[in-house]
């Protein structure tokens, strides 16, 4: 896949596509069966960053998957090409025709655009599908509005994932995407209380994405391309008094330390609440019970 260029005369989807869901990927699937019928390539244009973050700045962040994460579930789903439009206050101007002669025609020239039913485009979100098909019949190009997939009657969308992250309904969210979803960050030195309990952590500061509900975790591992499986608690951790919130991941097989390196956290399912342990004693007791369900719940 290549990222980031100008393919012409190729069917294209346009969107947010955080998440990389269940409904982004219908699109995609669309869209893959026009190019192929038609012998073209198939490519995706997306925005860096999402719209709806470059107007709330300083807000309450609810990104569902960041930029590198995003490009690399897209791959996954064998597009040929991506085409990030880089958002900021000059591009947030542009008008919803101008979006589409200056951006869609000039530079990628497209046969045919795929979009979801709801799609808003340009300055103040005035464009709209009507638009798009008016532009379409005079620089010939064909427009293709999809209703999104359902799951349980109810609409697939990347506001429904993120309640379910928020709430801590892994399960859903799995429904909902299509995979377990899941964070890539760095790992950071800790305080060492875990290694001290007898327990190694890795920690990571969730920055960017959503968080999840605070509490304990079956999650699974991929650093180096390889997969580990293990438990986690996301929360202040109350029996250390902890002020800032921290993922801290104990993985069941031992590996080197990996301090400074990028690990992706898959979370499978959200295990319990934090509690404020008396002593350590009930704490390393609490832990142990963890680790035994999340080994249950990782081998389904």
């Amino acid at each position: 896949m290549a990222l980031n260029k100008i393919v012409r005369n190729a069917v294209i989807a346009i969107g947010n596509f955080d998440g990389v869901h269940k409904g982004h990927q219908s699109i995609f699937k669309l869209g893959k069966k026009i190019a192929k019928q038609n012998k073209q390539k198939f490519g995706a244009v997306t925005f860096s960053p999402l719209p709806y973050e470059f107007f709330k700045k300083n807000k309450k962040i609810i990104r569902i998957t960041l930029d590198d994460l995003k490009f690399n579930l897209i791959k996954k789903n064998n597009i040929d090409f991506v085409f990030v439009c880089k958002f900021n206050k000059k591009f947030s101007m542009i008008s919803a025709e101008d979006f589409i002669t200056e951006i869609v025609i000039k530079k990628l020239n497209p046969t045919h655009i795929i979009v979801g039913k709801n799609f808003r485009f340009g300055n103040q979100r005035k464009g709209n599908i009507a638009l798009l098909r008016k532009f379409g019949k005079i620089h010939n190009f064909k427009v293709s509005d999809l209703r999104l997939a359902k799951e349980n009657k109810t609409k697939i969308s990347s506001t429904r994932i993120r309640l379910a992250i928020e709430k801590g309904n892994m399960d859903l969210a799995a429904r909902l995407l299509g995979r377990n979803w899941s964070i890539r960050e760095k790992v950071i030195p800790g305080r060492k209380v875990g290694r001290q309990l007898g327990f190694r952590t890795a920690n990571i500061i969730i920055k960017n994405n959503i968080a999840p509900r605070s509490g304990v975790y079956a999650v699974k591992a991929k650093i180096k391309d390889k997969i580990y499986n293990g438990v986690a608690n996301f929360g202040l951790a109350p029996t250390f008094s902890r002020n800032k919130l921290v993922l801290e991941i104990n993985l069941f097989k031992k590996i080197p330390s990996f301090y400074g390196q990028f690990a992706e956290i898959a979370f499978v399912k959200r295990i319990r609440n934090e509690k404020n342990f008396k002593n350590k004693i009930l704490l390393i007791r609490q832990i142990k019970k963890d680790i035994t369900i999340a080994k249950e719940i990782l081998k389904k």
